[in-house]
């Protein structure tokens, strides 16, 4: 019997209803027509979005396809998606591993969104640039929107300007925050110094 996504729904409904869980769920039902897989996205089930997403990232690791972030893309610029969680777990694998080959114009596009969850996934799907290396791509976006001040974007600078630093480059983004750091909001440039040497910490918080 082909599986549904009220029976999608009437799983989840059965487990502590968190991310761990959201896993567990799509790996049951990873072949979820994509039709199902839809109207879990788009529903208004918090639960059935969250596995949605996860089905999504999952099915992306398989079979690579464009249509997959543009149905993720879809539902964040429609606003369907309403909790930074959904960008945090899907932003690097659906949006920033499909452009590590190519142009990287699509994450400025997606920096100028009116939407703040979609600025927060051009954000977060640099991760895929930092973690081959590159400070180059993380460090040009979040110069974008260093000055924005809501919490959905800082927050999100403040983790990926501390893996850039960690991972890709450190003294990149010393540099990056030498000039750009003072437009930070407290906790992001907190974040963004956390691994960085106690005097050099020091110096960029003053």
């Amino acid at each position: 019997m082909t599986a549904t996504a009220e029976d999608v729904l009437a799983a989840f409904a059965r487990t502590p209803g968190d991310v761990g869980a959201a896993r567990r769920t799509a790996r049951r039902f990873a072949d979820l027509d994509p039709g199902e897989r839809s109207a879990l996205l788009w529903s208004e089930d918090p639960g059935g979005r969250l596995v949605a997403v996860v089905l999504l990232v999952q099915a992306a690791r398989t079979h690579p396809d464009p249509d997959l972030t543009d149905e993720y893309l879809a539902a964040l610029r429609a606003e369907r998606l309403d909790d930074p969680a959904l960008v945090d777990l899907a932003a690097e694998e659906l949006v920033g591993v499909p452009l590590l080959d190519g142009s990287t114009g699509p994450l400025f596009a997606l920096a100028k969104s009116d939407v703040a969850l979609v600025r927060r996934t051009a954000v977060v799907a640099t991760l895929a640039f930092v973690k081959q290396g590159d400070a180059e791509v993380p460090l040009a976006v979040a110069g974008r929107l260093v000055r924005e001040r809501g919490e959905v974007v800082q927050s999100a600078l403040g983790w990926v300007l501390r893996e850039t630093g960690k991972r890709a480059s450190q003294a990149a983004l010393v540099a990056f925050l030498e000039r750009q750091g003072r437009f930070l909001g407290r906790a992001a440039l907190e974040s963004a110094t956390e691994h960085l040497p106690a005097a050099e910490r020091d110096r960029l918080r003053a």
